[in-house]
C-alpha cells in the first residue's frame, strides 16, 4: 500500500508531465488499434460460414485476343457442371445473381430498402448460413422468396412472416417462405436480407443461361474435403473442354479461390493496402511508446533525487521497478478510458472512416489485438524505464544526477523524427494522388445530374411529365451510367478475331445531356445505329473511315457505326484503363433514368423525390444525386486519404511532446553551461544555434531515411492507380526542410525563455 501511495502522489506532483503523456497514449493507442483492429477484420473476412475452409468461389479467366481478364463473375451453368463432374469430392454447389443492392421492398406502403440477390435450393447448404425456418426446396418456385431474421423483424414485427407478400419495386410480389439467420458483418454478403429464388430469375429474363455468354453469376463450391482441392482443380481444363469448347480466338478456364481469400483476390480490398495501413499503425504504436519512454527517462535528473530517497528508506530496486510499472499501468488505464470516450463521442464518424462498426471492430474475433497493443505499450513503456531507474544509486540522494545524458534519449528521437518525415511524405503523396482521383476529368457532365432506376414501359408520357417539372432541365434515359462498369459484348474485329468490349443502350438524349464529345460522325437517332468510342475503333481495327460500318459478331450485324466519341471512362477512372465501348439505340425511356436539375440543387432534389411518389405510385423510383455516387465510389481512397491525415497529425503531436519533454530537461541539465555561456559573452542567438544544432545532428539523418521510405511505399501505394498524378523528388525534398523547420522552430520556441534569462538566476539555483 505505501508504494501504491508513493506511486499517487508521484503522478499528482508531475501532473503537467503526466497529462502530456495521457494525451499522447489516447492518441496513439487510438488510432494504432483502429488501424491494426481494422486490418485484422479484414483478414477475418468471410471466414463466418461454417467450415469455412471447405467453401470456394469459383475465378472465370478470359483471354481474348491481347485481354487478359479474371473475374469471380462466371457463366450459369458453371457451378453445376463442376458439381455434377465431381460427386464424390463436390458436397453441394450454388449460384447466385447480386444485382439488386439498396433495391426497394414494399410491405402495404411501407418501404424497406435492403440488399437483395437469388440463390437456388443449395444456397444456404453451400455458403454455411443456418436457416431459422422454412425449407430450403422453396427456393426451386418461382417467385419466392427468404429473409433474413432482422428483416422479418423490421417488416412483419411479432407476425409470423411465412406465406406473408413482399413487393419488389411496388410491381412484383413475392412469396416469403423461410427466414435465416442475418449474415454478419465480416461477410461479402453483409447487407443482404432478402434472397429470391433463382427460378424467379428465369422466369422473369433477369440474365442469359448458358455456357456463351451471361456471365454474371456467382458461383460457389463446398467440397466434403479441403484436401481435394488439387484433386479437383487439376481435371477442370477438361471440364472446360467438354462444356465451353475450344474457341482459338477466346480462351475460357476456371479456378476455385478459398472463400477467406476472395475478398482481397476480387478486388474489394487489396493485400497492398492491407500492408500499408500495418506500416502505419506499426509506426504510430512504436513511436508513441518510444515518446512515453522518452519523456520517462528525460525526467530521470527530476527524479533521481526522490529514487534516492526510497533506497535510504529501505526500497530495492525491485520495488522502484514495481512502483514505475504500477505508474505506468495507472497512466495506460486512464489512456485507455480516455481512448473510450473518444471513441463513444465520435463512433459516427470512427465507422464512417473505417466503413465498419465499432462492435464489429472491437468483437471477440478482434478482441487480441487491442491486448496486444497495450501489452506492447505496458511491457515496453513500462519496464524499460523502470529497469533504467531501478539501477539508479542511493547516492543520488546527496549529488545531483547528471550521468547517461543523452545514451538513450538521442536514439529515441532519432526514430520519432524518422516517424513523422515518413508520414508526412507519404501524406504528401496520397494528398496529391487523392486530389488527382477526385478531380480528375470524367469526360462528361455530372454536375446537377440525378439517377433513378425504374420500368415505365412503352410510355412516353413519363418522359415529357419528368422533363416538364419546374425545377428539371432535361432528361435522358440509358442502361447504364458511367460508374461501376458495363456489359460485356464480344465481336468479331476486321481481321475475323472476336474481341471483348464494353456495350450498354441508351436513347438519342443521353450523350448531349452528359456533354460527352464526338468525334466524327453525329449522334444515335434510330435502330440499327451505333455510336462507338475511339479505343473501340483501335482495338476493331477500324480507325479508317469508321462511319457507315457494320459491327456485329459473325454473320450476326448489331448495327452501324453513325458516330465516333472521344474516349471518356465508362467505370473507375482510378483503378480501369479506358476500355472499348460500343452504344445502341434504345428508344423507349426506361432504365436508368437521368435528369439534369435546377439550382438549389439538395432542395429540388428532395422535391423531385416527394412529387415523383406521387405522379408515379406504381412504381417505385427514388433519385439519387450522381456526383454522390461518384463520391461514394471514391471512397475507398478519400478515406485512405482521411487515415494518412490523422496519423500524420497523431505522430506530429506525440513527437512534438516528446521532443519539449527532451528540451526541458535539456534546458534544467545544461542551465548552468549556459549561464556560463552567458556569462562569457555569448548571447541568446547562439544559445538558440547551440540547442538547434545539438537537435539537428539526431534529425536531419532521421528526416532523409523516413523521407525514403515515404517515397518507397507512396510509389507502391500509386501502383493500383491505372493513372497517377505527378509528385517529382523535389516535393519529398521540401517535405523533409518542412519537418525539419517545424522541429527547429520548436526547439527555438521552448528554448526562447532560458537563452534570453539573466544569468544569474541559473547560477543562483543550482
Amino acid at each position: 500500500m505505501k508504494s501504491f501511495y508513493y506511486v499517487i502522489q508521484t503522478l499528482l506532483h508531475s501532473r503537467g508531465s503526466n497529462l502530456i503523456k495521457i494525451i499522447s497514449l489516447t492518441l496513439g493507442i487510438t488510432v494504432s488499434i483502429l488501424i491494426f483492429a481494422r486490418q485484422a477484420f479484414e483478414f477475418n473476412y468471410d471466414t463466418c460460414y461454417k467450415d469455412h475452409e471447405r467453401l470456394y468461389v469459383v475465378k472465370s479467366i478470359w483471354d481474348i485476343g491481347d485481354r487478359h481478364m479474371e473475374s469471380h463473375i462466371t457463366m450459369g451453368p458453371v457451378a453445376g457442371a463442376i458439381a455434377d463432374a465431381f460427386p464424390e469430392e463436390v458436397e453441394s454447389a450454388t449460384v447466385t445473381q447480386q444485382w439488386w443492392r439498396n433495391s426497394g421492398w414494399f410491405r402495404d406502403n411501407n418501404r424497406f430498402t435492403c440488399h437483395a440477390m437469388t440463390g437456388d435450393s443449395c444456397f444456404f447448404s453451400t455458403i454455411g448460413i443456418p436457416l431459422v425456418t422454412g425449407n430450403p426446396n422453396e427456393l426451386t418456385n418461382p417467385d419466392v422468396l427468404f429473409i433474413s431474421r432482422s428483416m422479418a423483424r423490421e417488416a412483419f414485427a411479432e407476425q409470423d412472416p411465412i406465406g406473408q407478400t413482399l413487393t419488389m419495386s411496388r410491381q412484383l410480389p413475392m412469396t416469403v417462405k423461410g427466414v435465416f439467420e442475418d449474415f454478419p458483418e465480416n461477410s461479402s454478403f453483409y447487407g443482404v436480407r432478402i434472397v429470391m429464388s433463382l427460378a424467379s430469375s428465369a422466369k422473369h429474363g433477369w440474365g442469359y443461361w448458358g455456357w456463351r455468354g451471361g456471365d454474371s453469376y456467382l458461383s460457389c463450391i463446398r467440397l466434403r474435403h479441403a484436401e481435394d482441392f488439387d484433386k479437383v482443380t487439376a481435371r477442370f481444363p477438361e471440364l472446360v473442354k467438354r462444356f465451353y469448347g475450344d474457341d482459338s480466338s477466346v480462351k475460357y478456364a476456371i479456378e476455385l479461390t478459398p472463400v477467406r481469400n476472395y475478398r482481397m483476390d476480387g478486388g474489394v480490398s487489396s493485400m497492398r493496402m492491407v500492408w500499408i495501413l500495418l506500416t502505419l499503425g506499426g509506426a504510430i504504436l512504436f513511436i508513441v511508446t518510444l515518446n512515453y519512454v522518452l519523456i520517462s527517462i528525460s525526467s530521470m535528473a527530476r527524479r533521481a533525487k526522490s529514487i534516492g530517497v526510497h533506497k535510504c528508506n529501505g526500497a530495492g530496486g525491485n520495488t522502484i521497478f514495481g512502483m514505475f510499472i504500477l505508474e505506468t499501468g495507472i497512466i495506460l488505464l486512464v489512456s485507455l478510458a480516455c481512448m473510450a470516450l473518444l471513441l463513444v463521442y465520435l463512433r459516427e464518424s470512427v465507422e464512417d472512416l473505417l466503413d465498419v462498426s465499432l462492435a464489429g471492430i472491437f468483437g471477440w474475433e478482434n478482441i487480441w489485438v487491442s491486448l496486444c497493443v497495450v501489452t506492447f505499450l505496458f511491457v515496453v513503456g513500462g519496464m524499460l524505464p523502470g529497469y533504467i531507474f531501478s539501477r539508479i544509486p542511493v547516492t543520488q540522494v546527496f549529488r545531483r544526477y547528471t550521468e547517461g545524458k543523452k545514451g538513450w534519449k538521442r536514439p529515441l528521437l532519432f526514430v520519432q523524427f524518422c516517424g513523422v518525415a515518413f508520414i508526412f511524405g507519404l501524406l504528401g503523396v496520397v494528398l496529391s494522388q487523392s486530389y488527382y482521383v477526385t478531380t480528375m476529368d470524367r469526360g462528361f457532365d455530372p454536375m446537377r445530374v440525378v439517377v433513378g432506376q425504374t420500368d415505365f414501359g412503352n410510355s412516353e408520357n413519363a418522359r415529357s411529365t419528368l422533363a416538364n417539372l419546374p425545377y428539371v432541365e432535361s432528361a435522358a434515359s440509358g442502361s447504364n451510367i458511367f460508374l461501376d462498369g458495363l456489359s460485356g459484348e464480344v465481336l468479331t474485329n476486321a481481321a475475323g478475331h472476336d474481341v471483348s468490349l464494353r456495350w450498354m443502350q441508351a436513347d438519342k438524349d443521353y450523350i448531349p445531356f452528359l456533354g460527352l464529345k464526338m468525334k466524327e460522325g453525329r449522334n444515335m437517332a434510330k435502330d440499327g445505329e451505333v455510336v462507338v468510342n475511339e479505343k473501340f475503333l483501335e482495338i476493331m481495327n477500324m480507325e479508317e473511315d469508321p462511319i457507315g460500318r457494320q459491327v456485329g459478331k459473325r454473320d450476326n450485324v448489331m448495327g452501324t457505326i453513325v458516330g465516333v466519341l472521344k474516349d471518356f471512362p465508362t467505370s473507375n477512372p482510378a483503378y480501369e484503363p479506358i476500355q472499348p465501348l460500343f452504344i445502341t439505340y434504345a428508344p423507349n425511356f426506361n432504365g436508368t433514368v437521368l435528369l439534369k436539375l435546377k439550382e438549389p440543387f439538395e432542395e429540388n432534389l428532395r422535391n423531385l423525390n416527394k412529387d415523383v411518389r406521387e405522379i408515379f405510385p406504381q412504381n417505385d423510383l427514388v433519385f439519387k444525386s450522381y456526383p454522390g455516387l461518384i463520391s461514394q465510389q471514391e471512397r475507398s481512397v478519400t478515406n485512405f486519404r482521411n487515415a494518412a491525415v490523422l496519423a500524420a497529425i497523431t505522430i506530429l503531436f506525440i513527437t512534438l511532446m516528446g521532443l519539449i519533454g527532451y528540451i526541458n530537461d535539456e534546458m534544467q541539465r545544461r542551465s548552468k553551461e549556459i549561464a556560463i555561456r552567458k556569462v562569457n559573452g555569448a548571447d541568446a542567438a547562439s544559445v538558440l544555434s547551440l540547442l538547434a544544432r545539438d537537435v539537428l545532428w539526431t534529425s536531419i539523418p532521421a528526416v532523409i531515411i523516413g523521407t525514403v521510405g515515404a517515397w518507397y511505399i507512396g510509389n507502391i501505394w500509386r501502383e493500383q492507380f491505372c493513372d497517377t498524378s505527378s509528385f517529382p523528388v523535389i516535393y519529398y525534398i521540401l517535405i523533409a526542410l518542412g519537418v525539419l523547420g517545424i522541429i527547429v522552430g520548436c526547439v527555438v520556441l521552448r528554448s526562447w525563455r532560458i537563452a534570453n534569462e539573466n544569468p544569474v538566476n541559473s547560477i543562483k539555483s543550482e
